[in-house]
């Protein structure tokens, strides 16, 4: 028995551990500002009035719900992926040359080199950029049809759209050098859009380790009618690790807190079944400077095998 006249005070402090269901061994969240226990019960009441007035009879409890919050300040991966609810993956990039890859580009935009609807993020590690403009010399009495595109025959420098379909006529027009200017070529409309050959830093700039390139907003490239560049490249091998979500998974496991209290008794807390529900902001960008932390609610549950869903167990000594 203890000394209820022996003075008790504590201060709380220790670490949080975490084995998620169907893995071996509890893994070290990492630093956790916040740690608390919520203890909700209901009950039932009977009521008499058998005296005169109502009084209470009887009170029986019916339900206990055992909950906590977690607060946590360790940007792992690992943690990360619980609060989003996905799962990690590596990705592996092979190296090697890229040819023929098509951006449709307007100025003033970002592109993703590599990006598809089974890889969003595309490549990563890129080198030796480099665009062209494909387009076919212009032809007398030729059918056109419009988007069709063109360049002059002798020392083309641009690709000129076509914007009204028709039949070219039996001299070669003189093409205009202003991006958006048009000629008139038998009964076909050309609309000049952009250099056939764009180049680095006056037409687009590069950040070739996450393999994006930036469309300059003086490139010289038609602002709305945008021309097709077709890109080459080397990509570089490497490795990357990648969050991705799917369905809707609850996180569960064992849950252990580790009491190492400056003052007061430890006492450990395991909880056999917990959920672990995302919840709060993750805070990707502030004005006000904050370090990255996720929060997740803590439902306690009775194990599987009718294990208390809250154990406390005191320190040996």
């Amino acid at each position: 028995m203890e000394d209820s006249s022996k003075k008790k005070r504590t201060v709380s402090a220790g670490q949080l551990r975490f084995q998620p269901s169907g893995e071996s061994g509890h893994t070290y969240l990492g630093l956790t500002p916040g740690f608390t226990v919520n203890i909700a019960g209901d009950k039932i009441e009977s009521q008499t009035a058998e005296n005169g007035q109502w009084e209470l009879d009887d009170s029986t409890p019916t339900k206990t719900t055992r909950t906590g919050k977690i607060t946590c300040r360790q940007d792992s991966l690992r943690n990360l992926a619980m609060f989003v609810r996905g799962s990690i993956e590596s990705v592996i990039q092979t190296s090697g040359p890229v040819t023929g890859e098509d951006h449709i580009v307007m100025p003033d935009r970002y592109y993703q080199l590599g990006a598809s609807a089974s890889n969003l993020t595309g490549v990563r590690g890129v080198s030796a950029l480099s665009f062209a403009v494909t387009a076919t010399a212009w032809t007398a009495t030729a059918t056109k049809a419009s988007g069709d595109l063109a360049k002059a025959t002798a020392s083309p420098s641009y690709a000129f759209r076509c914007t009204t379909a028709g039949t070219t006529g039996a001299t070669e027009p003189t093409w205009p050098t202003t991006i958006g200017a048009t000629v008139t070529d038998g009964t076909v409309t050309w609309t000049n859009v952009g250099i056939l050959t764009p180049e680095v830093d006056t037409d687009y700039t590069v950040d070739a380790a996450r393999g994006t390139f930036f469309v300059l907003y003086a490139a010289r490239v038609h602002p709305t009618l945008g021309v097709t560049w077709t890109a080459g490249y080397t990509k570089s091998a490497n490795t990357r690790d990648r969050i991705t979500t799917a369905e809707l998974t609850e996180v569960t496991g064992n849950l252990w807190f580790v009491a190492n209290n400056p003052k007061g008794e430890n006492r450990d807390l395991v909880g056999s079944d917990v959920t672990l529900t995302p919840s709060g902001d993750w805070v990707i960008k502030s004005d006000e400077p904050s370090y990255v932390e996720y929060s997740w609610d803590v439902s306690f549950n009775m194990g599987p095998n009718g294990e208390p869903a809250l154990l406390i167990d005191g320190q040996a000594v």
